[in-house]
């Protein structure tokens, strides 16, 4: 089978098959089955082309442990969990194995020759050798030990695998693994009882897994492999840990429903005679033609030639003319019809052949075969043979010519010789006789035969395989209908048999001792078949890997004849291993207990309390007759989660060259498109709204998912659910419609409806395959998350859906509404006590003790109360607090290419390539050699992967920045190597440089240069750094080794403490299946440094482990953002992620409970809280509560959007909060440390940027009159001055006015207008201002700038806000009044914020100006006095173009401001302005 060349062609071909496997929305799976070879062969030698590679058998046995860890909590079967591993071969199978691995031997003794050559030093430590994993080894006989031990161990343990059966069919059991797995599904689809909707998954490598998937005929079966990336390099290396690695799901009940499409034209041709299941079988074994792994590939007809095609064209010409589908005589008819193509393919290269004779005059197409035709009969053309066996004997020279004269067509005579050239060079034939074709026939049909006996029916016969390495030409395949094909069945080779079958001499260490010499002596008599030397052959193909291995078959008379007198000298371990043995079945029972000794103490421990049941399971168990016939289902009004299909949606299909990206490139072949049809009638919003809007429907056709609809919308009027924050109901019922408002849409908003409309059809057009038409309404939804037990009265506990907060985008034509769907029978609780008995182990939610762990003790007492009785561990947390505050001292610090550049001397250009790739060829430009090159690069920066090295380098918006390291790393590189950079600086525009124009020199050795720049690349600690993509919010490797250093200093103190409490059960969340996606507080927000509990039980992160965030990777949906988590202890599979342990890890948010947003909503908390930079939001264009939009507005601010009222009716503290609450988005940029200190009666709030001293919280329904008595505008405005005005000389502030007792009651919520009052802003407040700037920044002037300028600026807006709306009489302001465009409201108008923050800066009011398009749209320019010109969108009117215009002038106003070196110089100018 052409591995991956079919999986690629199938998986592009039916763009919809495979999707990526996303944690949170797998299907339910009854069986999960292994094929284990696939994870051995990932696990122990990922990486062949490193021969500087080494590991030991502890690593890979851990490492395979851990995958399968992985794997099962991928997928979580719910009923058997099948692990096979490859037993012994039928002897079909034997022949490639045998070619594979003398290539492998063969490759790694090359490489390790060319490492050797270049002077490279290898480690003294012996190269683990892939071969060894065959049956019978000394490594497969471990390994087996150990599965077994890790059975035992996770049944024991683990409260899921208890749950199932476990199936270990180790290598000492004869069959692939594979094979195995099918036999197993054969067995139990035969028996009476057998569900025929049970959900299988089948994991491995191999393509052909489709194929057996499909043989099975059961509608529910996914395929899980790595995700394969075309197009890379081979030596790229591949990623062994499972957590970095991107699964696909392969559904074959798409793929069947694909089949369908495929040959839906003959539905019109054989009408009730149509099959869909026999027309799969005939699918099955057109693949076989393309070649597998027992029989090679019809001559020309390759995959990425469109052989399949082909094929599938050519069975729906000549199937209505069967009586039937196909047989062994509708088989020959097939062929025959398919022999066309030979001579078609033939005539293509005619023309080709007539050229290339007439240029080297020889009339054949290979010179040999001619010479040899040309001996055997004399005869430039000997055609007899073909023609006639009798004149195949050698007749004389004349009848060849008079044979010659006879034959009209030349076509047909150049054709016939061309097959001759093909079986006497590739076969080695002397004479093409018709007994020689007739064998050729039956062998290759007998192979299609015992092939579809083995994937239907098991094997047939042990010791049949295909004698040839190459297939016959169609055309010569006829004569079949009266064959008569029989098999003996015979008995599998014994392991040992085996091993000498198919290991090359290079590997004879594998073999018993007493076999050695059998290999490698000269008087071995099978010593023929051990070649040192060997040639291959690509015979059509491209990949080196694809080539036939031209090695002889081994006779296995000689081969156990050979054996025989050296089998009495096995040992008592040999013999043990030189067995087969049968498959066992494992289960847990709780009422065994007894204690397993680890096969390998040193790594593993003794299992003390293993409750085990082993069962052994005969070999011919699963053996099912071959006329058994398995019953059917119609499963279409029911739809099973998860498993994607076509139904349910009208659409048309057709093929068509669409280039459907599926990877990573634009696929090249034709892909079955689907075109959504959809229905006559017009649908309308307000129709769609009411039979969505509230409900749950499913959406993403074909891949379905349940959704929550909260809006609805056509681009103009929107129809929303108007609801409470925090409320996710579902309104399914006609008695409570669902409250709905109609609101309009904005521009913007129309702007970024029309933005999803395109973003849903691209990706479904060139992901999918799926042309949706036009899009005239939108649907907006929240994801089913999972489900979660709800606390009711009376101790009622009901299981109900949970949805996502974050809201997407669907397109109406690709939902689906009142489906049936299933769901699995989960175990359901009903009642309190049922779901928290004693001993659960529950995490509190809620404070105090947020995200404790405790266990559940005797509540019965007080479980009618509604309550529940915990003990919780309190464990000390390690204080981060200094560590936060003084983080700038231990981050790498970051500088543009051309400082660098200026620093060593050279270009920023020169800066920039070597951080990137720099690639080497051989010879010279003019005279290359080979298209070998070097990469001397220090690949530091990936541009279209959007990746980079922490540490190193960091990418922004507009270019990428260095650390130091990389100054020191370029400078090195420099000194050693200065020619190189000579040479690049002098071809700047070169894509590739070349070893002879840089090393000129007839002493000097360009691939000696070469080889030393790579080895001196590889020996530096860089090239073992994990890239990371640019979009993760990371701390520094620095920083993460002082948490290390901080949670260790806190363990010495293990000062654990136990609590007991008596809990409302809202507040307790316990980790359960069912809950697998729902995250336990969905208002937690994740910043660095937060402490984080996994709370996921049966998980690579033990139960309950602490740990600190060290990083945020953003994505489109809040589900699939994930958290790099450094935990307090090391663990099996952790990661090493920028840490000294394995010890990190990477998490949703549903893993995790974080501890730190439990302390920052505890109002009791006396922490000093660092609020950072705020993440940027999921890049999603909708959001259901677009609340403070701006730039890089805080999450956090205290300030909240309040009800609009006119200026003259507000106090001036709540002018002054109405400012300083509008300006919050252009403030916050500067990034500036907020520090709140909470106590039980009062909230202070020292900011920055309110520049307020002091807060208290007022009494509820407290009037803030009443500490500010109410006065006139103009007495309030100057009040307002005064109390803000600087003291000069020894002019002091009046006192404040007495305030009354602070109250002890406790706001929830944000502060507001409302909820404080302000004392006073003098020279103190200033003081503990400044003083806590400087401790953080350690740089006065900046402190004393910034300070002093957003006071500024504060102020300034405050003066302009009264003086705008001043009434009209009273006294003027010394300020100028200000202009008409000023006479709206202030907070109203982006124009009037513009000006004031012009004012602010020193700076003229904005000139505005307008252009004109000829479409009668205008654009606005904004022109400041600073020199800055800004251009706004294309508007219908002025008014919004002005606006639109004055907006982005204040984003790049507040860029500046971003700026540090700014801040300086704008906070001095605004002291100066402050002082005049």
């Amino acid at each position: 089978m052409g591995v991956p060349k079919f999986y690629r062609w199938i998986s592009e071909r039916y763009p919809c098959l495979s999707e990526v496997v996303k944690e949170h929305q797998i299907p339910e799976f009854d069986n999960l089955y292994l094929d284990m070879n696939g994870i051995i062969h990932q696990c122990s030698h990922p990486n062949d082309e490193d021969v500087h590679f080494r590991i030991s058998e502890e690593k890979i046995f851990a490492d395979i442990f851990h995958y399968l860890e992985v794997l099962f909590r991928i997928i979580k079967p719910r009923k058997v969990f099948f692990m096979a591993v490859d037993g012994v071969a039928p002897r079909a199978k034997m022949n490639q194995q045998r070619g594979r691995r003398f290539r492998s031997a063969k490759e790694a003794e090359e490489k390790i020759k060319k490492a050797l050559d270049k002077g490279e030093v290898l480690p003294t430590e012996a190269r683990f050798d892939s071969n060894c994993i065959t049956p019978g080894t000394d490594f497969m006989a471990r390994l087996q030990e150990q599965l077994k031990y890790f059975v035992y161990n996770k049944l024991s343990t683990d409260k899921m695998w208890q749950k199932v059966k476990v199936y270990l069919s180790g290598h000492e059991t004869p069959g692939e693994g594979e094979h195995k797995i099918m036999e197993f599904i054969r067995a139990e689809k035969a028996k009476p009882g057998h569900n025929p909707n049970t959900r299988h998954c089948l994991y491995g490598l191999d393509a052909d897994l489709i194929m057996l998937g499909l043989t099975s005929h059961e509608p529910n079966f996914s395929l899980l492999r790595e995700e394969v990336r075309f197009g890379g390099k081979k030596s790229q290396k591949r990623i062994t840990a499972p957590e970095e690695t991107t699964f696909h799901l392969l559904h074959l009940s798409l793929m069947r429903e694909y089949i369908d499409y495929e040959f839906s034209e003959l539905r019109n041709h054989i009408g009730a005679d149509y099959d869909l299941e026999r027309i799969i079988d005939d699918w099955i074994l057109m693949g076989f033609l393309v070649g597998n792994d027992f029989i090679p590939h019809l001559p020309n007809l390759h995959i990425n030639h469109d052989a399949l095609p082909l094929l599938y064209k050519t069975y729906i010409s000549v199937l209505p003319e069967w009586n039937g589908h196909l047989n062994l005589r509708n088989f020959e008819k097939y062929l025959e019809k398919l022999s066309e193509f030979d001579r078609e393919h033939f005539s293509e290269v005619f023309v080709d052949l007539k050229w290339f004779e007439s240029k080297v005059g020889n009339k054949y197409l290979n010179e040999a075969a001619g010479l040899a035709a040309e001996k055997e009969a004399d005869s430039a053309l000997c055609l007899a043979a073909l023609s006639s066996s009798e004149r195949m004997t050698g007749e004389g020279k004349g009848t060849v010519a008079d044979e010659e004269e006879e034959e009209d067509d030349i076509f047909e005579t150049e054709f016939r010789q061309y097959k001759r050239t093909y079986y006497m060079t590739k076969m080695g034939v002397d004479v093409v006789s018709d007994e020689f074709l007739a064998t050729q026939a039956r062998c290759y049909v007998e192979g299609i035969q015992w092939i579809l006996h083995y994937y239907y029916h098991g094997v047939q016969s042990w010791s049949w395989y295909y004698p040839y390495h190459y297939a016959p030409f169609l055309s010569d395949i006829k004569n079949l209908s009266e064959l008569k094909l029989t098999f003996d069945l015979g008995t599998p080779f014994m392991p040992f048999q085996q091993l000498l079958a198919v290991l090359p001499a290079a590997s004879m260490e594998l073999l018993p001792e007493c076999y050695r010499h059998l290999m490698t002596s000269e008087r071995s008599p099978i010593i023929e078949y051990y070649p040192l030397d060997f040639k291959t052959d690509l015979n059509g193909k491209q990949q080196e890997w694809e080539a036939v291995v031209l090695i002889p078959f081994i006779d296995e008379r000689c081969l156990l004849a050979a054996m025989e007198p050296y089998n009495s000298k096995l040992t008592q371990g040999e013999k043990a291993r030189n067995r087969h043995t049968e498959c066992a079945i494992y289960t847990y029972d709780k009422e065994s207990e007894f204690t397993y000794s680890s096969p390998l103490p040193q790594m593993f421990p003794d299992i003390i309390h293993c409750r085990v049941r082993k069962t052994d399971i005969p070999m011919d168990a699963w053996h099912v007759p071959p006329d058994h016939v398995s019953g059917r289902i119609d499963r279409s009004a029911l739809y099973f989660c998860g498993f994607p299909t076509l139904q349910h949606i009208k659409h048309k299909f057709y093929k068509k060259k669409s280039g459907v990206v599926v990877f990573q490139q634009s696929s090249r072949g034709e892909n079955m498109m689907l075109e959504i049809t959809g229905s006559d009638a017009e649908t309308t919003c307000d129709e769609v709204a009411a039979q969505t809007v509230g409900k749950s429907i499913f959406v993403n056709w074909p891949h379905l998912e349940e959704a929550r609809i909260v809006a609805v919308s056509d681009g103009e009027t929107k129809f929303s659910l108007e609801e409470p924050p925090g409320v996710q109901r579902v309104y399914d019922r006609p008695s409570t419609p669902p409250p709905t408002k109609v609101t309009c849409l904005s521009d913007k908003e129309q702007k970024d409806w029309l933005k999803d409309v395109q973003g849903i059809t691209e990706h479904y057009l060139k992901r999918k395959g799926i042309f949706v038409n036009e899009c005239e309404v939108l649907l907006y939804g929240q994801l089913l998350t999972g489900r979660k037990y709800v606390p009711k009265a009376n101790g009622v506990v009901e299981l109900e859906k949970q949805w996502a907060k974050q809201v997407l985008p669907f397109a109406h034509q690709t939902v689906v509404k009142d489906i049936k769907a299933f769901y699995s029978s989960l175990t359901c609780f009903t009642s309190l006590d049922e779901l928290f008995p004693q001993t659960t182990t529950v995490f509190m939610v809620g404070n105090p003790y947020y995200g404790a762990m405790g266990e559940v003790q005797d509540s019965s007492d007080v479980i009618k109360e509604g309550r529940v009785r915990v003990v919780f561990n309190v464990p000390h947390e390690p204080q981060l607090e200094p560590l936060i505050q003084n983080q700038h001292k231990y981050c790498v610090k970051y500088s543009p290419g051309y400082v660098l550049a200026s620093r060593l001397g050279i270009t920023s250009y020169l800066v920039s390539r070597f951080s990137g790739s720099i690639f080497i060829g051989r010879g010279s430009k003019k005279n290359p050699c080979g298209e070998q090159r070097a990469n001397v690069g220090l690949n530091l920066k990936f541009n279209k992967k959007n990746e980079e090295v922490p540490g190193y380098t960091k990418r922004t918006e507009k270019e990428w920045l260095y650390s130091a390291a990389v100054e020191e790393l370029l400078a090195e590189y420099l000194d050693r190597f200065s020619e190189v950079f000579n040479t690049v600086s002098r071809n700047s525009h070169d894509d590739v440089f070349y070893e002879d124009d840089i090393w000129p020199g007839e002493d000097q050795n360009g691939a000696e240069k070469v080889a030393e720049i790579t080895s001196w690349l590889k020996g530096h600690p860089v090239s073992s750094i994990s890239r990371a993509s640019c979009d993760l919010q990371v701390l520094d490797s620095a920083i993460v080794e002082r948490i290390e250093e901080a949670v260790e200093k806190t363990k010495v103190k293990k000062s654990t403490r136990k609590v007991r409490v008596t809990v409302k059960p809202h507040l307790l969340f316990r980790p359960l299946e069912q809950q697998q996606g729902v995250v336990p507080d969905p208002d937690a927000e994740y910043r660095l440094f937060d402490r984080v509990v996994n709370i996921r039980e049966s998980f690579t992160v033990p139960l309950g482990l602490r740990g600190t965030v060290i990083g945020i990777k953003g994505a489109e949906r809040e589900a699939e953002v994930l958290y790099e988590v450094l935990f307090d202890e090391e663990f099996a599979g952790g990661l090493t992620i920028r840490c000294t342990a394995p010890r990190g890890y990477r998490l949703p948010p549903c893993a995790l409970i974080n501890l730190s947003h439990g302390a920052r909503v505890d109002h009791t908390s006396h922490k000093l809280t660092a609020i950072v930079k705020p993440q940027p939001a999921a890049a999603a264009n909708f959001n259901s509560n677009r609340q403070l939009g701006g730039l890089n507005h805080s999450p956090r601010s205290p300030f909240i959007p309040t009800q609009v009222r006119p200026i003259q009716t507000l106090t001036h503290e709540e002018r002054l909060y109405q400012v300083i609450a509008h300006y919050w988005e252009y403030i916050t940029c500067i990034d500036i440390i907020v520090c709140v200190y909470k106590s039980a009666d009062s909230v202070y709030l020292c900011s920055l940027q309110a520049s307020v001293s002091s807060i208290r919280l007022l009494k509820k329904n407290e009037d803030p009159t009443s500490i500010f008595p109410p006065q006139n505008a103009t007495t309030e405005f100057e009040d307002l001055i005064a109390n803000l005005k600087i003291s000069k000389g020894s002019q002091q502030t009046p006192p404040p006015p007495a305030l009354p007792q602070a109250s002890t009651s406790q706001s929830d919520g944000p502060l507001s207008p409302q909820s404080f009052a302000m004392v006073s802003v003098g020279v103190k407040s200033f003081v503990f201002i400044a003083s806590i700037l400087i401790s953080f920044f350690h740089d006065y002037v900046l402190c004393y700038a910034m300070l002093c300028y957003v006071l500024f600026c504060s102020v300034v807006s405050v003066i302009l806000a009264a003086k705008i709306n001043v009434p009209h009489g009273e006294s003027a302001s010394p300020i100028a009044p200000p202009s008409a465009n000023f006479s709206n409201a202030m907070m109203g108008s982006k124009v009037s914020e513009l000006a004031c923050v012009c004012v602010g800066l020193g700076m003229t009011p904005p000139d505005f100006s307008f252009i004109r398009s000829r479409q009668g749209l205008v654009v606005c320019q904004v022109k400041l006095s600073n020199g800055l010109m800004v251009h706004g969108p294309q508007c219908q009117s002025e008014n919004d173009a002005k606006e639109k215009a004055a907006f982005f002038a204040l984003q790049r106003l507040a860029f500046c401001i971003h700026q540090p070196s700014r801040i300086r110089t704008l906070g001095l100018y605004g002291v100066k302005r402050f002082g005049n």
